[in-house]
């Protein structure tokens, strides 16, 4: 039978019986769904209890739990009824788990001088087999040029061999029995530790749930209890690989990652992880617009001195004490908010990553991680891969010789994939080597997109002033005149034709005393106020291997004798 119960909070592994009709209640944290901000935990408990009412008495639970998102659901053998919940903080006796951590800190250093005694032992069996075979090289060969060949007698040699043989082997037997116990230490070391971390300080207190049932008879099933937490979230980053050629489509494989932490004095231990989209504390509906009525300014200030003035005594609010300021403070806050393989006769294989199972709920998608993790409550990032996509990309020289002598290779892709790419920092990789860090915006599946993988030293840019020159002109009325012109020159080193995008300016004039034009004999743009920037001139073409594109790129200002000018950047 399954049972379904919601708005209350549960959590049990075991159910033990303190008094006549009190269950003291443990459990295991099972599955988290992570948010942006935020989590969602769920916890699974078997539980037996007996016909007749009980109170089950949930003791360790964080005091930042909203008791307003508690539910359960479970299956059972027969129904059980709730009939009320209730929540208080409980405070937290350090003292116990005080010495626990200081007994755990005890074995965690034996395990460590016996480890240190170990590399001893084997460093010291080491010396032995190196004593010894450099002592059967001394019966044997001659030591020096003076030195006579021995005689070798064969029944001596055979003993020699027969003794060496059992020693080596003895030493090597000795060897490989440390060394499996260093193993061994380094597994019992991770165990401590992670119960170390387990029993890290908390807060001082935690929530304790008091859960009145009714059982109508025996019953024996599974339990589970979620609730949210605000201490939480996640956030993405990126690889982004590119592979170049000198022939061929150039490949990008995007790989996402994330960064998953928690504060929430609860360590998430081998737990199902599922990293959602979602943005539970965002806003989930548009804003209101209000009205905006133009009106003359003494019909303004008169109607805002009326909305001032108070049009009769206002009763004072009561004032809230600091325990219910607290409370109120805490529930709004609530509200609002990642072995070597064994080589024999078998070709090596290449390492794989797991991925995430991607899964598009409606509006939002879930990224299932595989397998189980850990996540520790000291706010320490875990690093999961959720997935991999290869992209097509077109590979563009990007240059801007007005602020950056340099040229930029740029790739530009088209996203592929089920869920959109949320915005995060990206490492860059360029033929395996990485070339820095940039960031991919929110991208959604065919869009798209460009990213920059650094400099490119194979494709030479100089751009060059070649005239400059200020004066008047005019017979009747003088005006004053201002010419500049430049020579950018672009030269191709690869060994295969690059497509090349370069980026000037010139100055623009919103009036009518002031005259902007372009010298004439200039190289035409591709395309005039690139991107709608006013102004913004770009060139587009492409430039075979050994090749040399000069751009000419120049301005005339005119403007009355008796103005002055300024430039706005």
């Amino acid at each position: 039978m399954r049972l379904a119960l919601s708005g209350i909070f549960l959590a049990t592994t075991c159910l033990v019986p303190a008094l006549a009709a009190d269950f003291n209640a443990t459990s295991r944290i099972d599955h988290v769904t992570v948010y942006p901000q935020g989590a969602d935990v769920t916890r699974v408990t078997d539980v037996s209890v007996p016909a007749g009412e009980h109170r089950i008495i949930l003791a360790d639970l964080p005091s930042s739990v909203d008791p307003r998102s508690i539910r359960v659901e479970g299956e059972g053998s027969s129904p059980l009824e709730i009939a009320s919940v209730d929540t208080k903080s409980q405070y937290i006796d350090q003292a116990a788990r005080d010495a626990e951590r200081k007994a755990l800190e005890k074995q965690i250093a034996a395990l460590y001088d016996e480890r240190t005694a170990l590399d001893q032992a084997i460093s010291d069996a080491n010396q032995q087999r190196s004593f010894l075979i450099g002592l059967t090289d001394k019966q044997i060969v001659p030591q020096s040029a003076d030195q006579t060949v021995k005689g070798i007698d064969v029944t001596q040699l055979a003993g020699l061999l027969d003794l060496m043989g059992t020693r080596l082997a003895g030493l090597a037997k000795s060897i490989q029995d440390a060394q499996l116990r260093q193993r061994g230490i380094d597994e019992q070391v991770n165990d401590l530790s992670a119960k170390l971390n387990a029993l890290s300080p908390t807060n001082a207190y935690r929530t304790e749930t008091i859960i009145n049932v009714a059982a109508g008879a025996e019953m024996k099933g599974t339990l589970r209890v979620s609730y949210r937490l605000m201490e939480a979230g996640w956030s993405p980053y990126y690889d982004a690989r590119l592979s170049t050629s000198d022939a061929g489509t150039a490949k990008l494989q995007m790989v996402r990652r994330a960064e998953v932490t928690q504060y929430t004095s609860e360590n998430w231990d081998n737990v199902a992880l599922t990293l959602s989209t979602t943005r539970p504390t965002g806003s989930t509906a548009a804003p209101d617009l209000d009205e905006e009525e133009v009106m003359a300014q003494i019909e303004y200030d008169k109607r805002l001195r009326s909305e001032i003035a108070p049009a009769a005594p206002v009763a004072e609010a009561p004032v809230m004490d600091a325990m219910e300021l607290g409370t109120a403070q805490g529930n709004a806050g609530r509200k609002d908010e990642e072995a070597l393989a064994e080589k024999k006769d078998k070709p090596a294989k290449s390492v794989e990553q797991r991925q995430a199972v991607i899964e598009l709920a409606g509006f939002q998608a879930n990224f299932v991680i595989p397998g189980r993790v850990s996540v520790d409550t000291t706010g320490q990032a875990k690093k999961v891969r959720i997935s991999s996509d290869e992209h097509d990309a077109k590979l563009v020289v990007e240059t801007v010789p007005r602020l950056d002598a340099n040229a930029y290779l740029t790739a530009s892709f088209t996203v592929k994939g089920e869920a959109a790419m949320l915005p995060g920092a990206a490492n860059l990789y360029r033929d395996g080597v990485f070339v820095g860090q940039g960031y991919v915006p929110l991208l959604n599946a065919g869009e798209d997109a460009t990213l920059g993988f650094g400099v490119d030293d194979l494709v030479k840019v100089e751009r060059k002033e070649v005239k400059k020159s200020v004066g008047e002109e005019g017979l009747l009325t003088s005006s004053n005149v201002e010419e500049h012109a430049w020579d950018i020159t672009i030269k191709n080193l690869h060994k295969g034709k690059m497509a090349v995008h370069v980026l000037d300016r010139m100055p623009f004039s919103a009036s009518e005393k002031i005259e902007v034009e372009t010298l004439p004999g200039m190289t035409a743009p591709t395309e005039k106020d690139y991107k709608k920037r006013r102004g913004v001139l770009s060139w587009s073409f492409d430039l075979e291997p050994a090749a040399e594109n000069v751009i000419k790129t120049g301005y005339r200002i005119a403007w009355p004798q008796d103005m002055r000018i300024g430039q706005a950047e």
